[in-house]
């Protein structure tokens, strides 16, 4: 049985693993997932039903602006993720007095 994909998501989630270690915000599951959110929100679907049309999704990933494209969408969501985080900061261990 076929399935639709949305190539999209694919991408994002390779660039997060590769590229996401160099945002400038929290990198916990929690952050790490409101920055896919919100790099989705901002890129157009590409859905797939076969293997040729992934593979034909994946040739924009060879384009230099797609990369820079991504990286600063990224960059965008990292700072609205980092300026609006949805969870309390860690606590500090406390200095001996």
């Amino acid at each position: 049985m076929k399935a639709l994909k949305n190539y999209t998501e694919e991408a994002v989630t390779f660039f997060m693993n590769r590229w996401f270690h160099e945002a400038n915000c929290c990198h916990c599951d929690d952050c790490r997932l409101d920055v896919m959110a919100l790099m989705l929100n901002q890129l157009p679907p590409k859905y797939v039903v076969t293997e040729q049309g992934a593979l034909f999704a994946q040739m924009d990933d060879f384009d230099p602006q797609v990369r820079i494209d991504f990286t600063v969408i990224m960059s965008h969501a990292a700072d609205l993720v980092r300026t609006y985080p949805r969870h309390k900061p860690p606590v500090q261990p406390s200095e001996p007095q």
